[in-house]
C-alpha cells in the first residue's frame, strides 16, 4: 500500500514565488527604512560633532581664563598692564619654561581673529608662543582705573600721557564670535601692584 498524500493549495502553479509587484514594496519599503536609519545616524554624527565642538571650545575657553589669570596674579610687583595696538602685555611669573621664579614679558595678541599669547626672557634667551583660541570676530579691552573707578577702554588707556597713568584694579575682556555669543572675563589685579 502505498500512500499518498495531498496537500490542499500546493501544487506546483502555486510555488513559484513572488511576484514583481511583492518585490517591488518590498524594495521600497527596505529603502524607506534604509534612508531613515541614515538619517537618525547622520544626525547622531552631527549632534556628536556640535558637543565635541563646543566641548573643545569650552575647553579651551577654560585654558585661556586659567592662564590669564595666573598671568594676573603673578604680576610683577610694582610693574603693570600695559596696552598695545593688538592686544597688552605684563611682566609675570608665570610661564611655561617653569613654574615660578622667572620672570617673563607675557604679551596677549588678539590679531587675526585669534589669541595667542607670548612669553619672552631675553636675559635666558627664551621666547615661546601659544595659540589660545581662535575663530571670534572682534574683542574689547577694558581697564578699571583705580582712582577714579571708572573702565577705560584700551585705546584711551594706551593714548595716556605716562605722567597721568593711573592704577589698574582689574581688566575686562570681551570676546565676540560669529555665532552672536560673546565671552567675558573679567580679573582683579593684586593689591601689591596697586
Amino acid at each position: 500500500m502505498i500512500f499518498r498524500l495531498r496537500f490542499s493549495g500546493l501544487n506546483s502553479d502555486s510555488q513559484k514565488g513572488f511576484s514583481l509587484v511583492e518585490v517591488l514594496i518590498g524594495l521600497v519599503l527596505s529603502g524607506l527604512l534604509m534612508s531613515m536609519v541614515a538619517m537618525v545616524l547622520g544626525q547622531s554624527v552631527t549632534n556628536n560633532e556640535v558637543v565635541r565642538t563646543s566641548a573643545g571650545l569650552s575647553s579651551r575657553m577654560f585654558t585661556l581664563r586659567r592662564i590669564l589669570h595666573r598671568d594676573l596674579q603673578n604680576i610683577v610687583v610694582g610693574k603693570s598692564v600695559y596696552v598695545v595696538e593688538n592686544g597688552f602685555g605684563l611682566p609675570t611669573y608665570n610661564n611655561f619654561l617653569m613654574d615660578g621664579g622667572v620672570m617673563v614679558e607675557a604679551s596677549w595678541d588678539f590679531s587675526a581673529n585669534m589669541v595667542r599669547r607670548h612669553e619672552e626672557n631675553s636675559a635666558l634667551e627664551y621666547g615661546s608662543t601659544y595659540q589660545l583660541l581662535r575663530g571670534f570676530s572682534s574683542w574689547r579691552l577694558e581697564l578699571l582705573d583705580g582712582k577714579n573707578g571708572a573702565w577705560v577702554a584700551a585705546d584711551q588707556f594706551r593714548n595716556r600721557p605716562l605722567s597721568t597713568m593711573p592704577a589698574i584694579k582689574a581688566l575686562r575682556l570681551e570676546l565676540f564670535f560669529e555665532d552672536g555669543q560673546s565671552l567675558l572675563l573679567v580679573e582683579r589685579i593684586p593689591y601689591a601692584n596697586q
